[in-house]
């Protein structure tokens, strides 16, 4: 990343205007450059984000009614502010290699924007919400460039504090495995 440089008062006047020539560019790129909010929620040893504009609420887990004859990471419907949603279990939908010990009684939702997508997931903890640059989205890994089309929902890897999140595609993930059910119009 570029510093602001200072200006040394011996400098000629045609070095002291490159300067500020040079630093009004720096600041505007640092003013311009677009930021996207992400909401942070961990499943097994790693870290998964969703945009904000995503995201409806986080609630309390509501009692879940299952559903018969539905995908197994589709854990029931449940009644959240007279919205009955699907609750999906994101661990189980992208067929994570670990067990699954939420404690549904001390689990959360968050729930999703979306008119035609009526959907939740669970979480263990309250996400936590980061605000990054765009430009530290890593979309060109090659992890993502040879996904299956079945698995186009990963959008790009944030590094954040040696911390690396997987920023995905909610809805394409969901809507995927929902399509065929009622909580799609």
């Amino acid at each position: 990343m570029q510093t602001e440089q200072k200006i040394n008062p011996e400098s000629s006047w045609v070095e002291k205007a490159e300067l500020a020539a040079l630093n009004q560019e720096i600041d505007d790129k640092r003013e311009i450059e677009e930021r996207e909010v992400l909401v942070v929620f961990p499943l097994g040893k790693e870290k998964y984000a969703i945009s904000i504009e995503k995201v409806k609420e986080v609630v309390k887990l509501p009692p879940i009614a299952p559903i018969p004859q539905s995908a197994d990471y589709i854990l029931g419907v449940g009644n959240i502010r007279g919205n009955v949603i699907a609750i999906t279990d994101l661990a189980k939908r992208l067929n994570l290699d670990y067990k699954s010990d939420i404690d549904l009684d001390a689990s959360f939702v968050i729930v999703l924007k979306d008119s035609l997508v009526h959907a939740g997931m669970v979480v263990a903890q309250v996400p936590d919400t980061i605000v990054v640059n765009k430009s530290q989205i890593n979309t060109s890994a090659a992890v993502i460039k040879n996904l299956s089309a079945t698995d186009q929902f990963i959008k790009g890897i944030v590094k954040v504090d040696g911390d690396m999140i997987i920023l995905i595609d909610i809805l394409s993930l969901l809507i995927y495995g929902l399509k065929a059910s009622k909580f799609t119009d």
